[in-house]
């Protein structure tokens, strides 16, 4: 569909019509991922390929227990950072951008 001819809230609309669907396929995935996770690892390989798709194991990223001294640099970095932002401009960045906040559920 053409986005040329409508008028400003027939945009407006349109967008938030496809928000709502996004979010309610959202809703659907995260239904199905147990089922789809159980499903995979039967296959017992690491990857394979579907009629569609490649589908791959991979690992979510790992966490640590960082000792105090590292924590306590990492904070040191983070106050210098704030303290640099609150007085030098960003060198790129500061689009305008406009958001949707869904408040009717599907």
């Amino acid at each position: 569909m053409s986005t040329d001819s409508l008028s400003p809230d027939d945009t407006i609309n349109q967008m938030i019509e496809l928000r709502l669907q996004v979010a309610k396929l959202e809703r659907q995935i995260d239904a199905l991922k147990p089922a789809f996770f159980a499903a995979c690892a039967v296959q017992e390989i690491t990857q394979f390929q579907h009629d569609h798709a490649l589908i791959s194991r991979r690992l979510t990223p790992g966490k640590w227990r960082y000792p105090n001294h590292i924590l306590e640099q990492a904070e040191q970095v983070k106050q210098l950072k704030l303290e640099f932002q609150q007085t030098n401009e960003p060198t790129a960045g500061r689009e305008v951008i406009w958001s949707i906040k869904l408040t009717t559920q599907l």
